[in-house]
């Protein structure tokens, strides 16, 4: 074995001791109670590596280091091995199909189109896409770069970069080998038991950036069987691996057939009754076909009406036994938007699971604060707001008692005391009212039992809404008591991966997230007692061969 690897290895041997014997408790007494294992002190060289990580644990909290960086190290390494090695098999509650097929599975598939007679027209759409840099494509790292979000790009760019995995996805056997490649993929190397997905059933649009060369011929019926037969066939393999799935329907009001209907509506409205009609032919699929979700730029869908031309078709759905959920909270134009937006999709929708959320979960006084201190630093300088920016969206959505300071501000006019003092106080009163409309919201959510799932290198990566990763709002959210789930959203295109997520989270609070408690909401084991049992038989993999199975028998209540 490698040096390197045989110091995860053991490294990962004594974080699995610890934390079973300490039942599961935060990342910083973990480490801490580590230091102090006498086992640890004879390793000269695992103990500095712990040491050195304890370090930059801290100046992640202190905005010396960022997250790769504790990521990268041999420590991550080793709490990646102990979840991957956790019993019980965790959920994967958000997940789409075409930013979660790797380079490896869409090339070959990719270059059979490219090599054959129509390889004009997927040029033209590709270039048309990802720029004319994208041609040609030779070689999976071709593809890896194009499927990939690049460091600065932000929401639209990852909407279109999706395009390419759905070049491939034009008939039911493509589809069933996806799900299989999925369900593979995230079954051995993150340990991933249960698959919620997210899939396209019809991709009819009038957008030309989004027409998809060769989906004329497939139906939703062939999208479903092809996505349940994967499944399926991957379940017969393995008994502990289960699946939704979960058909999604763009939101905005461009997305529909302008061809054959007349509007957003009937498109949708037809989209429901196909599904229905799936169902009652096949009535074996309602076990893993119980649920929708709406996807697609959110940040002009936030009034009401922008939820009426869904409102009949979603409610046909859920008078069927269809649990709804939503993208919602994800971008906005203004937080109070954002926190609107999931309003209605709550009270015109009647949402079962909240995605994203994250409107619901910035801190607003933060929030606005920051966003003063920008403006203020900018006014100084007499440098004017740009109509495009959020500084200029959020000034102009304040209620201002005094407008001309707003006007100066956008002007670029420095202000004097007198209004910088009047700023500030609009600026306190906006902060406190949303902060108002966000408890509202969250205690609507639990009083109607309506789950929410965090999604926290999406977030960060997409949104450049919260200042770091550890601004993440998931352990806020577990102590007001939201019910929890955990997803990657297109894990290709972010690049990360299930476990990495859970370490995000784990070292985002290592003070009052306890390890037990992230393995109960990524497992949604609520017995506290299983997951201390299962935590135990880790350690005791460990001891027996160390001290042989009659050290064991001694302990009769394992």
């Amino acid at each position: 074995m490698p040096q390197n690897q045989q110091l995860i290895s053991s490294l990962s041997n004594e974080l699995t001791k610890v934390i079973s014997e300490t039942n599961g408790i935060n990342l910083y007494d973990t480490l801490e109670l580590l230091a102090y294992s006498p086992k640890l002190k004879e390793a000269p060289l695992i103990y500095k590596q712990l040491s050195e990580f304890k370090r930059l644990l801290r100046g992640f909290h202190e905005d010396e280091v960022d997250i790769y960086t504790l990521l990268k190290h041999p420590v991550s390494d080793a709490f990646f091995s102990f979840f991957q090695k956790f019993p019980l098999k965790y959920r994967e509650e958000h997940i789409h199909l075409t930013g979660s097929l790797s380079a490896e599975f869409i090339y070959p598939r990719l270059m059979k189109l490219l090599e054959g007679p129509d390889k004009e027209i997927y040029k033209e759409k590709i270039t048309e896409v990802y720029g004319e840099e994208a041609w040609p494509i030779t070689s999976v790292e071709d593809v890896d770069k194009l499927i990939r979000l690049q460091e600065g790009e932000q929401f639209m760019t990852y909407l279109k970069i999706l395009y390419l995995p759905k070049l491939i996805l034009v008939d039911r056997k493509a589809h069933e080998e996806a799900a299989y490649h999925m369900a593979e993929e995230l079954y051995y190397k993150y340990n991933v038991g249960l698959i919620r997905l997210k899939f396209t059933l019809n991709r009819t649009t009038t957008k030309k950036s989004e027409q998809i060369p060769g989906t004329e011929n497939i139906t939703e019926e062939d999208v479903v069987f092809g996505l349940y037969d994967g499944f399926m066939k991957f379940q017969s393999e393995h008994e502990d691996f289960n699946f939704a799935l979960s058909p999604s329907f763009r939101k905005e009001g461009e997305f529909y057939d302008k061809e054959n209907f007349s509007s957003k509506q009937e498109h949708f409205l037809h989209q429901v009754k196909t599904l229905l009609d799936i169902i009652k032919k096949y009535p074996f699929l309602k076990k893993h076909l119980v649920e929708i979700d709406t996807v697609g730029d959110e940040k002009e869908l936030y009034r009401k009406k922008h939820f009426m031309e869904m409102k009949a078709g979603l409610r046909r759905l859920q008078g069927h036994g269809f649990r709804i959920r939503s993208h919602h909270g994800e971008t906005w134009k203004t937080l109070r938007k954002g926190v609107q937006s999931v309003d209605n999709a709550m009270n015109i929708w009647h949402l079962d699971t909240l995605e994203h959320g994250l409107s619901l979960g910035i801190n607003p006084n933060y929030y606005f604060h920051r966003l003063y201190q920008r403006v203020l630093e900018l006014n100084k300088q007499s440098c004017p707001l740009k109509p495009t920016s959020k500084e200029y969206r959020e000034l102009m959505d304040m209620e201002w008692m005094v407008p001309e300071v707003r006007d100066k501000l956008i002007a670029g006019i420095p202000l004097n005391e007198k209004e910088i003092t009047i700023f500030t106080k609009t600026k306190f009163h906006t902060a406190r009212e949303i902060e108002h409309y966000q408890h509202d919201i969250l205690n609507r959510m639990l009083n109607k039992n309506v789950s929410l799932v965090a999604l926290p290198t999406s977030n960060i990566k997409l949104t450049n809404s919260f200042p770091d990763i550890k601004d993440h709002p998931f352990s806020w959210w577990e102590k007001k008591g939201v019910h929890l789930g955990v997803g990657t959203d297109n894990y290709i295109t972010l690049s990360t991966d299930f476990i990495q997520e859970m370490l995000i989270l784990l070292y985002s609070d290592p003070e009052n997230l306890k390890i037990t408690k992230l393995l109960m909401v990524v497992t949604g084991e609520a017995r506290r007692a299983h997951i201390s049992h299962l935590l135990w038989s880790m350690r005791k993999k460990l001891i027996e061969p160390e001290e042989g199975p009659e050290a064991e028998k001694e302990i009769k209540n394992d």
